[in-house]
């Protein structure tokens, strides 16, 4: 098996060439203060997933996501481009913050790419902060070499357990084998 570490940090490193190279970044900074959220902000990469907070003191009304989201599709830097809606639904939990929604996907090496892009304000930001947040976390290298060998083991086997969900099955202390995290997620598979 391949070392974690090292694929981890060769996703890392492809995700800032595409930032960089798709000025991104740039793009989305007129429009507020950009923040990484997720597995890329924790140094926790194992697929081509990039997930990104845009904050300002007012809350982004739709058609102003609308003239951004219009924008990033014109100059035509990325493969496929979607907009969501106000996710402000009580019955979607604390999944997926109150906000807007752009979402951009890339081929690299055969391989699909996306890039998540939530609109919000500084409010529901900080709201999202007082939730789990793995960038957030004191994570111990041991944690970090089972979370990745957890995601890698998930995406080898096509199973449909999110990130966050490793996260705390990890740092609860509920899996420190892969028979352990075979066991939690076999005992558990109704939550999916």
């Amino acid at each position: 098996m391949e070392n974690v570490f090292k694929i981890s940090k060769g996703y890392k490193d492809q995700a800032d060439k595409l930032l960089k190279e798709r000025g991104l970044v740039k793009d989305l900074e007129r429009h507020g203060e950009v923040h990484f959220t997720g597995a890329y902000a924790a140094d926790l990469m194992m697929h081509g997933d990039i997930d990104i907070a845009v904050v300002r003191e007012k809350a982004f009304s739709i058609e102003e996501v609308f003239e951004i989201f219009r924008e990033l599709y014109f100059k035509r830097t990325f493969r496929n481009y979607f907009l969501g809606g106000d996710w402000d639904d009580p019955r979607k939990g604390t999944e997926f913050p109150h906000g807007y929604y752009i979402g951009l996907k890339e081929k690299i090496n055969d391989e699909k790419w996306k890039i998540d892009i939530w609109f919000m304000n500084e409010k529901e930001f900080g709201d999202r902060k007082k939730l789990f947040q793995i960038e957030d976390q004191k994570i111990t290298d041991k944690e970090k070499e089972w979370i990745l060998l957890f995601k890698q083991y998930r995406n080898d086997a096509g199973l449909k357990i999110s990130g966050q969900e490793i996260y705390k099955a990890v740092l609860e202390g509920k899996c420190t084998t892969l028979e352990e995290f075979k066991k939690y997620f076999k005992l558990n598979q109704a939550v999916f």
